[in-house]
């Protein structure tokens, strides 16, 4: 008989993980209703008490992810009664093959020790046999009765073990016949719609472009659903070709009437039910990014409401500095969601310590983009502070024209300690990203008629600099008080670059030739300079003799630079007219 294919082993398999499975996906269940009746009664109430269109839009919208809820909540539950059947079959299937093993293990013990005795029995005989002076003695005969009934125990146990192995063959068909009514029963399209099928090829592909041509045609939930199941599809998607992205995003932009945000249903599903992965692909449209990201600013405000209530983070109570900070980020992100959004974020994800916000209207009229990146010591806290911090020179130049866009960078971990800012390989990895925030982005606009920027403070220029060893172009790089360049780093040709600085610590601290091996924008010969800008407390910091208020002076210099007050305005003026010449 052919034994089916389990592995050799018809009992395999943990009855209490296919349990557990069981019990996760049946309280998913519990909460997809209970889901699905909070929604319906919340589109009650916004069809009898929320007038207008944005009332009715709401409304609608709650039913359609109610349906989807309660749709899920089916499957799931179908799901949990098919993998509870399983785990009985499988319970049973190993407890029938307990008994066979015991019994295996008798038959095979019996007859080891019953093929001794009758083989003993045998030597015996011949032994006797030969030794017989008469010749009368027959091997034949000698304790003939104990020797047949040694042979009949023998036979016996074979039959047992042939028996045994019968039954673990009819084990094993059960078993796979077992398999297939739960693959059946966990496959079923009336129970799981296009999911289970979609999620086996997201998971098997390797290619971006294809995994993005399976999440184009799932609806808010399922997406929701695949990717906190299956994170790691985040890491696949994320390597997609920019340009192949936004060929794919304008294919189902292409499919369907446009919401009031612009989006078909394929682009809108995608936006509400996967705004991590949106929020963060390059080659997607600016406006696609920020719409994702402002779910992604909701749910982390949501997170920093249960630690404000709760006090604590892992067992460990906030100091008053830490809820100070909670607070002012979740001032920050309420920006985000305001109508229209005060703070747009083209990316957001604290836990990876990376964030882009994009200053200004990006649009056809775009005719200048800037890519900011502050200096050392730069946080996720330094865009919460009030008044703006970071961003302040993005705003001077995003007010001064309305053409002009500009994305303040810090798309990784910054350098904390000057050390760390002395390093090349800090930079390599932000680099690399930032080269690949703009290739996507020029997905969005012709580089060939829109002026691209790069801007620097202290370690954000090296930042800059790195992004043009990984491929990026700027037609200005304007250093502001810049640390230094890369090794590998060579001034591109059509590549206008800029030093602009008071006299400050990193500048004297650059004398030494130690900051950057000496690579550094103010003495290398690609940079144009009008010589040292003048601070408001130059005067004093040539008279005063004492040691540490020249070293407040000089700090207060560096930061100067990157400062949109009254006393950089002249700087500012200056980089202007050299960006828009």
């Amino acid at each position: 008989m052919v034994r089916a294919d389990v592995g050799g082993d018809a009992g395999a398999g943990s009855v209490d993980e296919i349990s557990r499975a069981a019990r996760v996906r049946s309280e998913t269940a519990d909460d997809a209703e209970r889901a699905a009746s909070e929604l319906h009664r919340v589109a009650g109430w916004a069809e009898s008490s929320w007038r207008g269109r944005s009332g009715r839009e709401f409304a609608s919208s709650a039913a359609d992810v109610a349906a989807e809820f309660t749709a899920l909540a089916a499957g799931l539950e179908h799901h949990a009664a098919t993998l509870r059947t399983y785990a009985a079959a499988v319970e049973r299937i190993q407890s029938e093959q307990r008994v066979l093993e015991a019994r295996r293990t008798r038959a095979r013990t019996s007859l080891l020790l019953g093929e001794a005795r009758v083989e003993a029995i045998t030597r015996e005989a011949a032994e006797v046999a030969a030794a017989d002076p008469t010749g009368l003695a027959t091997e034949a005969d000698h304790r003939a009765g104990e020797r047949s009934s040694c042979q009949r125990r023998v036979d016996d146990d074979r039959r047992e073990l042939l028996v045994v192995d019968l039954a673990h063959d009819e084990l094993a068909i059960e078993r796979a016949d077992a398999d297939r009514r739960c693959i059946v029963g966990l496959g079923d399209p009336v129970a799981v719609g296009r999911l289970p099928a979609i999620t086996e090829s997201a998971v098997a592909t390797r290619s971006p472009e294809q995994l993005l041509a399976l999440l184009g045609g799932l609806t808010r939930t399922d997406l929701a659903v695949l990717l906190r199941e299956h994170p790691a599809l985040l890491d696949t998607a994320f390597r997609a070709d920019p340009e192949r992205v936004r060929a794919w995003w304008d294919e189902l932009g292409r499919n369907g009437s446009p919401d009031a945000d612009g989006l078909t249903a394929a682009q809108a599903a995608l936006v509400g039910g996967a705004p991590v992965l949106i929020g963060a692909l390059d080659g997607l449209p600016p406006a696609a990014r920020v719409l994702a990201n402002r779910l992604n600013a909701r749910d982390r405000r949501e997170e920093i409401a249960r630690l404000l209530t709760s006090g604590e983070r892992a067992g460990v109570s906030f100091t008053s500095d830490e809820i100070a900070a909670l607070k002012r980020e979740d001032a920050y992100l309420a920006g985000a969601l305001a109508e229209p959004p005060a703070v747009q974020l083209y990316l957001f994800d604290p836990a990876a310590d990376r964030i882009i916000e994009m200053i200004g209207a990006f649009g056809p009229e775009t005719s200048m983009i800037i890519t900011y990146v502050p200096g050392t010591g730069t946080t996720m806290e330094s865009f919460h502070r009030d008044p703006r911090g970071v961003q302040q020179v993005g705003d001077w130049f995003a007010t001064r024209d309305t053409r002009t866009v500009v994305f303040v960078a810090k798309d990784g971990r910054f350098p904390q300690t000057l050390l760390q800012a002395n390093l090349p390989v800090v930079a390599e990895p932000t680099g690399e990203r930032l080269a690949g925030f703009q290739e996507g982005l020029r997905q969005s606009y012709d580089p060939g008629v829109v002026t691209e920027v790069g801007m620097g403070h202290s370690w954000g220029l090296a930042n800059v600099a790195s992004s043009e060893v990984a491929g990026a172009r700027y037609d200005h790089v304007v250093s502001l008080a810049g640390a230094g360049m890369p090794p590998a780093w060579q001034p591109r040709e059509g590549t206008t670059y800029t030093d602009h600085r008071y006299l400050d610590l990193l500048q004297v601290a650059q004398w030494s030739g130690k900051v950057w091996d000496g690579r550094n924008p103010g003495n290398h010969w690609a940079f144009e300079s009008d010589g040292l800008l003048r601070g408001p407390d130059d005067g004093e910091l040539a008279v005063t003799s004492s040691l540490e208020r020249k070293a407040e002076i000089l700090a207060e210099n560096h930061s100067l630079i990157a400062q949109s007050n009254v006393d950089n305005l002249r700087a500012l003026e200056r980089i202007e007219r050299v960006v828009t010449r």
